[in-house]
């Protein structure tokens, strides 16, 4: 494999092995990787990078050295810096002029035929050697110019040939090739899966695809920011710091436009961390970006071409999501988990499935120059392999849903299929085993996304399976999602008990399972609420105590009870604060189990709020709460008559799993609820 690239792509490719641990690493791979192409040879490796990086310690300048090399520069009049040199054009001066970070100068004279010679420094700019001399009379608009440049010999490749590329792309295999592209990311395909390497490209989709939205939530040390930092200068890593509608579209002080407008791809990394300025108005302007790539501030409307990706953590348990996670949005910020927002992302990637990086995770053989690499997703963003495959499938839902596919599931199963084809197959030539590999990851990368806004919105959003029907087979693919079946685990008990009850609550924007046991032994009247139970649902029992005090010879309880026993009631959990008025019939029921020896049904749960004269209020998520009822496998949902009217918009195979019993009182509860029966033994404080 080695040697066939070092064949084909003669001067293209690198030994990644000789770029890890190079004593630089504060220099930008592509540079490093450039130097070792032309530099060192094979066979005398080791004495060539110790020249080279002897040679860069001696012409890299350092931030904090800046005014020392500048004041060096003005006295020897003559100095070689190596650094990132960036050229723009002022109009309004009709010239050039050179930005040299390294040492902290913006206007630098640059010769117009260096800028001719290397176009790309005026789009971000190229690292190289700069040779810079100084003359204070160079004088521009009343100001001393006096730094310039005199020659430039840039460190990265400047000329590409798209299409050469292309051709040579038909000399390998679709594995070979795979392979290949995993090395070129710096990383060793021979520990990864076949899938695991194709989620790990898809994380250059975003910089081969123009307009690419794509959320990519994994544990730490899964890479997750690492091809984007050392593989392409096209792209722009915000992480952790302060997001801004200036920073990313437009300054309206300035008219500048922003990162959308010059980059391929822009990352929000630690997206939960992210501070953002006026987050309602940036995820306003972002929404209508993500979906015609245009962006409008003040009387300005603009054009961008730059994809967006959102980075974050998230914990797992085993080789899932954990399951605390209710959907798979809940690691990103609030303000970020809104409908219209999340719809708009075309792919989520299950970055969990990555391995983590070790130091054994790195490449040991042949990849593309990191710096050529780049230039050629860069160039293909141009490309379109996808248009003529299109005749060759359609997409479907499997789950003939009565709202199908939308116009936004396919535009972004389409875009991850394009990007992956540029890819894989850039020269056009998939077969039916490669298009069907590719298309059936583009349906799961939105499939996730579907199955999340079905479970935060199951009335807007239907449960559809995305999947594509071969025209010429009429073979249908329906890809598998390993974490759509992953449900909060819940318990039910095994068989009608005293004093164990199932409630239904509201955590976050879904429905829960509340589990509750109650207990009533000799005692001085107490009632002992425990688990994290607060203050609002404290009342609640409190209430139902009254309740049960005033109705005590209906129940068939002693007057007594309140004097002569105590009541432990136990929200399990009791890590997790349980708040909140909707557990009142749920606590009415536990207690008089536990006083009265009669069992609770098994295969009951239950809301509604109460009063002490025994009605039963309405309460709010009425839909999360029966959603988190069928998922646990409950048969039959208690709840206020109130709450009927607004079961209209749940999912129809959720209506047919779950039996609803509307009360308005809690004698109804009651009677629902437990068992006429009691339980064989000693009734505790029955009559």
């Amino acid at each position: 494999m080695n040697t066939k690239l070092k064949e084909v792509f003669r001067g293209k490719v690198v030994n990644k092995a000789h770029t890890i641990n190079t004593g630089v690493d504060e220099f930008p791979r592509y540079v490093l990787e450039y130097l070792i192409d032309n530099y060192c040879a094979e066979e005398t490796f080791h004495v060539d990078m110790e020249k080279v990086v002897r040679r860069l310690k001696e012409n890299f300048v350092h931030g904090a050295e800046s005014d020392k090399i500048r004041h060096y520069i003005r006295e020897n009049r003559h100095h070689s810096v190596i650094a990132n040199l960036e050229a723009r054009l002022v109009e309004t001066e009709d010239r050039y002029w050179a930005s040299i970070s390294a040492i902290n100068e913006n206007f630098a004279n640059i010769p117009e035929s260096v800028v001719r010679q290397y176009p790309m420094l005026l789009s971000g700019g190229m690292w190289g050697t700069i040779e810079l001399t100084y003359d204070e009379t160079e004088i521009h608009n009343k100001k001393i110019r006096p730094f310039k440049v005199t020659s430039f010999t840039p460190f990265q490749v400047s000329v590409i040939n798209l299409d050469e590329f292309i051709q040579k792309r038909r000399e390998f295999t679709t594995e070979e090739w795979i392979d290949a592209l995993v090395n070129s990311c710096g990383l060793d395909p021979a520990r990864m899966t076949r899938r695991q390497r194709l989620l790990f490209l898809c994380r250059c989709v975003p910089l081969v695809e123009n307009n690419f939205n794509m959320v990519e939530l994994a544990p730490r040390e899964t890479g997750k920011t690492y091809l984007y930092r050392n593989i392409s200068y096209y792209a722009h890593v915000l992480s952790g710091g302060k997001a801004t509608p200036a920073q990313l579209f437009i300054n309206l002080n300035t008219g500048r436009i922003g990162e959308v407008g010059t980059r391929d791809a822009i990352v929000l990394d630690e997206i939960a961390n992210t501070d953002f300025t006026d987050p309602k108005a940036l995820v306003s302007i972002m929404q209508g970006y993500m979906q015609d790539a245009k962006f409008s501030r003040g009387k300005k409307e603009v054009l961008a071409f730059a994809s967006l990706v959102f980075v974050g953590n998230l914990d797992v348990q085993g080789q899932l999501p954990h399951e605390k996670y209710y959907h798979l949005f809940e690691p990103l910020p609030d303000f970020l988990q809104v409908i219209a927002f999340l719809d708009r992302i075309h792919a989520y990637l299950p970055g969990w499935e990555i391995p983590k990086l070790t130091p054994g995770s790195f490449s040991k053989d042949y990849g593309f120059i990191t710096d050529y690499f780049c230039e050629i997703m860069h160039e293909l963003r141009r490309q379109d392999v996808f248009g003529g495959l299109r005749p060759r499938f359609e997409l479907v839902d499997s789950a003939n849903t009565a709202q199908g596919v939308s116009g936004r599931d396919q535009r972004a199963v389409f875009k991850t299929a394009s990007g992956m084809l540029k890819l894989l197959h850039p020269h056009g030539q998939v077969s039916d085993a490669d298009l069907e590999e590719v298309l059936q990851l583009g349906c799961e990368l939105r499939q996730r996304v579907r199955e999340q806004l079905h479970l935060i919105s199951p009335g807007e959003y239907d449960k559809v399976h995305l999947g594509v029907r071969m025209t010429g087979t009429g073979k249908v693919i329906v890809p598998t999602l390993p974490d759509a079946d992953r449900i909060q685990r819940v318990t039910l008990p095994s068989k009608p008990t005293v004093g164990e009850v199932i409630g239904l609550a509201v955590s976050g924007d879904h429905g829960c399972i509340l589990h509750f046991e109650m207990q009533a032994t000799k005692g001085h009247g107490r009632i002992v609420p425990l688990g994290s139970i607060q203050k609002v649902m404290r009342v609640s029992i409190e209430a139902a105590a009254q309740y049960i005090k005033a109705n005590h010879a209906d129940l068939g309880i002693t007057a007594e009870w309140r004097e002569n026993y105590d009541v432990a009631v136990l929200a399990t959990f009791m890590g997790v604060p349980k708040e909140g008025p909707s557990a009142g019939i749920t606590l009415v029921t536990g207690i008089v189990s536990a006083l009265t020896n009669r069992p609770v049904r098994n295969d009951v749960a239950m809301t509604g709020e109460i009063t002490i004269m025994g009605k039963v209020l309405p309460v709010g998520g009425i839909h999360g709460k029966i959603r988190a009822a069928y998922e646990a496998g409950v048969k039959e949902v208690i709840l206020p008559a109130d709450n009927l009217k607004e079961i209209a918009d749940l999912p129809q195979y959720v209506k047919d799993a779950v039996k609803l019993f509307p009360v308005s009182s809690l004698d109804q509860v009651i009677a629902k609820a437990l068992l006429a029966a009691p339980v064989v033994g000693e009734v505790v404080v029955g009559e």
